[in-house]
């Protein structure tokens, strides 16, 4: 436990950073220039040094990174990893080798899935591979700060924008709350907004707001280009 909370602090230490000066995703801006071959922002090539483990990724590259995937073919907005059977086994048995083979599995189909770069720094600590826990740090860290820095999430016009609802749950967590069991969809200038219920805490947050507006758009394209 003392490692996870260790984790987490540390997290929360760069990606409270990201509040100091929120942005809205322009995704118009976004599909335009991750598809574009002579932008910095070229998909491939972003992806490419993220796959690779690159570490100069900053946070406008990560915003990029992020809300550029769900104009990706692969891009599903509600798909699960297909070894979470086979995790669920593994960690039943504690099979720590095997644990890790298939969160790495999982981030290949889904490369910015928090929960599973959170799970699999874990257990590269509890093996004592410090290179490999920097690595996948900094991967959560770069992804919670790319959501983090669209908003506060403590109003609907303020709402952090995602492109997972697991996402929600996920940076609830990395916060330091817990969810409070009931959810809503409002529909806001912005976009569709859940409205998520956090268990009573120290700082008197009662519920953060979530964009999922990308969500709603992509599957109205998913039989064709992604909008």
């Amino acid at each position: 436990m003392l490692r996870k909370l260790t984790l987490v602090v540390t997290t929360l230490l760069f990606v409270n950073a990201a509040l100091a000066q929120t942005e809205k995703p322009d995704f118009d801006k976004i599909k335009k220039e991750v598809n574009d071959k002579d932008s910095k922002f070229y998909y491939k090539d972003l992806m490419k040094r993220y796959a690779d483990h690159d570490t100069t990724l900053s946070t406008e590259e990560y915003r990029y990174l992020y809300y550029g995937y769900t104009f990706q073919s692969e891009y599903s907005a509600y798909g699960k990893p297909s070894v979470n059977d086979e995790l669920k086994k593994a960690n039943e048995t504690r099979d720590t080798e095997r644990q890790i083979e298939l969160h790495k599995k999982a981030l290949k189909e889904f490369p910015f899935n928090l929960r599973n770069l959170y799970r699999l720094a874990i257990l590269l600590d509890k093996k004592g591979d410090s290179a490999q826990v920097e690595r996948y740090n900094k991967k959560l860290i770069g992804v919670a700060r790319a959501i983090m820095s669209t908003g506060d999430g403590r109003s609907d016009s303020t709402a952090m924008y995602v492109i997972s609802t697991e996402h929600e749950y996920d940076l609830i967590f990395l916060l330091g709350y817990e969810f409070g069991g009931s959810q809503a969809l409002v529909y806001v200038k912005d976009g569709p907004t859940d409205k998520m219920q956090l268990k009573k805490n120290d700082d008197n947050v009662d519920y953060l707001y979530f964009n999922v507006d990308r969500l709603f758009a992509s599957m109205k394209g998913m039989f064709g280009n992604k909008n």
